[in-house]
């Protein structure tokens, strides 16, 4: 918006003459009750309805040095009771003066037809549009506010161009914000996730500059191998949008596996009752493909031959062909003595000719430039080619800034402050106004979500109440301060533009969301000049299987150098390395009954939530002392506790009960995230085999993982190698929105695994916070600071490098555009959750108060009549502890105006009591009656007007200031 030598200035310094300038009426009614008729319109009557304004009811009305009048004196008043399908009733009298003023309307009641016709529907109870509403002038008229008063008049004012702002010299803005640095901490977390994935995690009015990788096998700004489409929020739209970018986990229904997929052993779960037609086909073809079940001899024989035998089962229970003697027949194989099929390459071949419309072609599925070009269009985020850019920051706009990729409108609300909700629009299209905003009960969960199962209905929210709307037109990289919103309180949510009547089409809807809060407002200058990274400890259950797999295979041949020291020794070296600092780590052997039972023997299989499986060989308690640190054990107790704990194992021995397992883990990890929501929780999973004993379905294992993944927030991790199922690896990371690692036993595992390690200990554990941009050129002016859960702050020291660290924090390389904790620094904060802000000193343009030129108004009425001044009513923004003034003087000769009486008739402030809003919807109505404000007679009976507003910023000097518009009405009773 302009300033006021630009814009509204030339607007109100126009000469008030009828002729000179016509009286722009507003045809407007507001109908609230009989009761806030009268009091905003003539002030009372004696049936018990509210008596008059004496000049103290309305915002901060001033008075002045007029006239007492006469004891006895009379003046005619008409009020507007109400309206009904055109008629209105009426309410016509006197208002009588005694000792020195003019007391309530005496008259009687009637019933007329309204000359304005019938209300329209739609609003209330009235449907005429409240004043204030319409910016498009009149040519005179009757005074909609009274319509039962035949001589009101109304002048309507909307300045030229928008609002009247408080503006200066040098950078100043027309809105303000509250510092998003300052949140609370549980407030900040509600809008801001870090490191973010798409723009659903950087709500007040911030956008996710490079995408963090999250749970993904690589990083969704490059192209690589097709992603799992639960690793990250971002990754889920993209692979909405194009499938082909991303692998789809296939188990059908409760069966083994895939049909396409060669699996060696038994045909576990691969039967024609599995739930998958192609399945149940090749079962039919060729039974030798299944896993064949017997409840009498004959079908044993019938598939196996005449040596074959069904054991006894009790109650019919299906079970496996037993050999009377010798070996299982070639396309088969043997299970504790029994026989049952394999599926072989043979079935896969089957699938052609059995399975219609299914091709076991191999997947061409790639994250090509396609899916990275759909992150930045689906993601609100901005893939940066530096590749030494920390991922996944949440930015605060900037003043004027927009989004390059939006060519349309793009809605975001910043910080609420005094009162006022910011609203932007960091499209490259102009915002119309009229757009809703709606508030939401606080908690109520309904800001855009990048959670599992929310993100792509992160644009519905529901259960919402209008609060208000925006009143002007919004350009590219502009924001407005919304004031007058109704019902909202500090913590409530707050959407713009929700679903319904009246939403506009925007580029993108993830990131529409805020917390109200009523904090000081500040300068949007200000905020770009601090930047904030979140710190959240992390915590693990690392699960490893110790299965007799992992040791030697069926017939006895070792594999322990294959498979059990390459993972222990990664284990351990992840355990060991100084970057794991900070995370808190559980860990326990499955099959294992040490701390509790973990197996599918003598006692059968753990009860549901795992039983001794939740237990863990080495706990982690969540304090301090027993996370990693930089030191070596046993000077790091945890590390000394897991070390110990591996180099002391168990021989490895037993099945493979995969499910009890990955049901103790999640259920132990589940309960730790309830108790530390402000961690992030993950189990690693590590196992050789596929399931075996106890619930053995694939899919009812990957629901484990998704259980705890969506409905607690638990990321699951899946390794496998040797003889573990591909798919099953798959299908538990991707229900669990972790990363998946098919790796391959031998030489390469104890490197592959200690990566796979890293990885998901990765972006977890950020230590670096991005400086702000005026920092970036005068790094002396940088400074950083620590805030704790409790609001704390600790000034960090600077230091010359990573070498001359022992605590503080260093410059990440010649740039200056990335600040590193000294890894000390960064151990020790993890211990004290909370946020570490980097900051350069604010350079504000100070403002004074404005004050505009008077605005004249002529009151033109018949012979034999005399005008008087009615009523003013008035829009304003006012944050923090800005006001707006408005005063008034009158006379007769516009030439006498000059040495007129000036007289204050209202003050407009957002505290002690809101003031901000007067009009026909403020409750209670609070026009100004300007015929007590001019003293009465005679000030109040003139025929000129004029109004000045003064706009005063906050103490600091800050603006935001506006007045949006206001309306002065008067009638002509007839003059004695």
């Amino acid at each position: 918006m302009a300033g006021p030598s630009t814009k509204w200035m030339g607007a109100l310094s126009r000469s008030g003459s009828a002729e000179a300038w016509a009286p722009r009426a507003l045809l407007l009614v507001t109908l609230l009750t009989a009761s806030a008729v009268i009091a905003g319109a003539c002030s009372g009557d004696d049936d018990g309805l509210p008596g008059p304004q004496d000049g103290t009811g309305g915002p901060d009305a001033g008075t002045g040095a007029g006239d007492p009048c006469v004891d006895g004196q009379e003046v005619e008043c008409h009020i507007t009771v109400g309206e009904h399908e055109g008629v209105l009733t009426c309410m016509d009298g006197i208002r009588r003066c005694e000792e020195g003023r003019y007391g309530s309307c005496e008259g009687t009641l009637s019933m007329r037809r309204s000359p304005l016709g019938p209300s329209p529907r739609g609003s209330d109870e009235s449907g005429y549009p409240r004043p204030l509403a319409n910016s498009e002038a009149s040519d005179g008229g009757l005074c909609a506010t009274n319509p039962c008063d035949p001589s009101c008049q109304s002048f309507e004012e909307t300045p030229d161009g928008g609002p009247i702002d408080l503006s200066g010299t040098g950078t100043t803005y027309t809105w303000s914000v509250g510092d998003i640095n300052e949140l609370p901490e549980d407030v900040a977390r509600q809008g801001t996730h870090q490191p973010c994935t798409t723009s659903e995690d950087c709500q007040f009015d911030q956008y996710c500059e490079h995408p963090a990788r999250g749970a993904c096998g690589h990083d969704p700004c490059e192209t690589g191998l097709s992603l799992l489409s639960s690793c990250s929020g971002c990754v889920a739209k993209v692979c909405d949008a194009q499938p082909s970018c991303c692998t789809q986990t296939t188990i059908p229904a409760d069966c083994g596996h895939d049909a396409c997929e060669d699996a060696p052993g038994a045909a576990t779960h691969m039967t024609a009752t599995c739930g998958d037609t192609c399945i149940a086909n090749i079962c039919a073809s060729n039974p030798l493909c299944c896993d064949v079940r017997c409840t009498s001899a004959a079908q044993c024989q019938a598939i196996f031959g005449a040596n074959f035998t069904c054991p006894l089962v009790p109650s019919g229970t299906p079970r496996r062909c037993r050999p009377n003697s010798g070996v299982c027949p070639p396309g088969s194989v043997s299970t504790d003595g029994k026989c049952t099929g394999t599926w072989s390459s043979d079935c896969v071949d089957l699938v052609a000719t059995r399975c219609p419309g299914k091709t076991c072609a191999p997947p061409t599925n790639y994250w090509d430039d396609t899916c990275v070009d759909l992150v930045n269009e689906l993601c609100g985020s901005s893939c940066s080619t530096d590749p030494d850019q920390q991922r996944g920051l949440c930015k605060a706009y900037l003043p004027n800034q927009t989004d390059a990729t939006c060519s349309g409108v793009d809605l975001t609300v910043g910080v609420p402050c005094g009162g006022t909700i910011p609203v932007c629009n960091r499209g490259n299209t102009p915002a119309p106004a009229g757009i809703a905003i709606h508030r939401y009960p606080a908690g109520a969960g309904q800001l855009p979500s990048s959670a599992p199962g929310a993100v792509l209905d992160s644009c519905s929210p529901s259960g919402g109440t209008l609060a208000c709307t925006t009143a002007q037109p919004i350009a590219p990289g502009e924001c407005i301060s919304v004031a007058g919103c109704a019902g909202v309180a500090d913590g409530m949510e707050l959407i713009v533009n929700p679903p319904g009547a009246g939403q506009i089409a925007e580029c993108r809807c993830e990131n529409n969301g805020s917390i109200y809060q009523s904090a000081m407002c500040e300068s949007p200058g200000c905020i770009a000049t601090a930047s904030v990274s979140m710190i959240r400890p992390v915590t693990l259950f690392v699960a490893l299987d110790r299965s007799t797999s992992m040791w030697e295979t069926s017939t006895g041949t070792p594999v322990f150098n294959d498979r059990w020291i390459p993972a222990t020794n990664a284990l351990k070296e992840f355990f060991r390395d100084p970057a794991s600092a900070g995370l808190g780590v559980a860990f326990r052997f499955w099959p294992h009954d040490n701390p509790g039972p973990c197996n599918d023997t003598p006692s059968g299989c753990p009860p549901a939530g795992g039983g001794g499986c939740a237990l863990p060989l080495v706990p982690f308690d969540g304090t301090a002392a027993r996370r990693l640190t930089e030191a070596a054990a046993p000077v790091d107790q945890q590390e000394n506790a897991l070390i110990s704990a591996i180099d002391s194992f168990p021989m490895p021995y037993g099945d493979t009960p995969m499910y009890p397992a990955l049901d103790g883990a999640t259920t132990w990890a589940i309960n730790y995230k309830n108790a530390h929501p402000e961690e992030e929780v993950a189990v690693v999973f590590v196992t050789d085999g596929i399931p075996s004993h106890c619930d053995t379905v694939p899919n009812h294992i990957g629901n484990l993982a998704g259980n705890a993944f969506r409905n607690h927030g638990v990321r699951v991790h899946a390794v496998g190698f040797g003889n573990s199922n591909a798919e099953i690896i798959n299908s538990i990371a991707d229900r669990g929105g972790g990363q998946a690692y098919n790796l391959s036993a031998g030489a390469s595992l104890q490197g592959g695994l200690l990566d796979a390690l890293v990885s998901i200990r990765g972006e977890a554990l950020p230590c670096d916070v991005t400086v702000p941009l005026a920092g970036v050129t005068d790094p002396a002016s940088v400074s950083v600071v620590h805030v704790d859960g409790a609001g704390t702050e600790t000034t960090l020291t600077p230091r010359a490098g990573l070498g001359s660290c022992g605590s503080g924090w260093y410059f990440a390389d010649a740039t200056n555009t990335s600040v590193k904790l000294c890894p000390q620094t960064c151990s020790d904060l993890r211990d004290s959750p909370g946020k570490v802000r980097a900051t350069v000193p604010c350079v504000t343009t100070s403002l004074t108060s404005i004050t505009t030129s008077w605005e004249r108004y002529h009151g033109v009425c018949p012979p034999g009549t005399k005008t008087q001044w009615g009523y003013l009513r008035y829009r304003t923004a006012t944050p923090g502890d800005s006001s707006v003034e408005f005063f008034v003087r009158s006379a007769d000769d516009p030439d006498d105006l000059d040495g007129a009486t000036v007289r204050l008739a209202a003050t407009a402030h957002a505290a002690p009591t809101d003031t901000r809003i007067c009009d026909e919807s403020s409750t209670p109505p609070c026009a100004i009656d300007l015929f007590d404000v001019l003293e009465e007679l005679p000030d109040a009976r003139t025929e000129y007007l004029e109004v000045q507003m003064r706009l005063n910023p906050t103490s600091t000097g800050g603006g935001g200031v506006q007045v949006q518009d206001w309306e002065i009405t008067y009638s002509c009773p007839d003059s004695e």
